[in-house]
């Protein structure tokens, strides 16, 4: 899925979208998540950005490892197929041929089983499929659990 306008993620103000969801560094991503010392020190990275900005941060483990005492926790899953096909109208700007979205398919199926050992579902976590779900929708149901759990917060704090 592209990134919506607006959100796309900055390292000093430049976007770097495309680099860090490029085929490179989905192909490797598994392999240096393992990398214990590297694993803690991004994370460190995370949350020191998270103490000093209102963030929205997206990952496998973000809820569970990187941030599990977060207000609002939303894991994202969709079919394989579908997810393969977003990452390549992404990556190759144009719709990708059957072939093409059945071997990204592999790949997501294969790097799914290889990092569910080390990730997953933060078990306080709202699960939303988004399948079949526009961007739009994506970001708007997002917004409003958002939305939702925050103003839930808020009135059994004050009452």
């Amino acid at each position: 899925m592209p990134t919506p306008k607006g959100f796309a993620p900055q390292i000093d103000g430049v976007a770097v979208d495309d680099e860090i969801r490029g085929s490179e560094v989905t192909r490797n991503v598994s392999l240096v998540a393992r990398m214990e010392r590297v694993r803690e020190w991004v994370n460190q990275q995370v949350r020191d950005a998270g103490r000093a900005h209102s963030v929205v941060v997206d990952g496998r483990d973000i809820g569970s490892a990187v941030f599990p005492d977060a207000e609002v926790k939303i894991f994202l899953v969709a079919d394989p197929w579908e997810r393969a096909r977003r990452r390549l109208i992404q990556r190759l700007q144009r719709a990708p041929t059957d072939q093409e979205i059945a071997e990204e398919t592999d790949q997501l199926v294969h790097r799914d089983a290889k990092d569910a050992r080390q990730s997953g579902q933060a078990a306080d976590a709202i699960l939303l499929d988004t399948t079949y779900l526009t961007q739009e929708e994506q970001v708007d149901r997002i917004v409003a659990l958002a939305k939702a759990v925050t103003q839930r917060g808020d009135s059994t704090s004050n009452g």
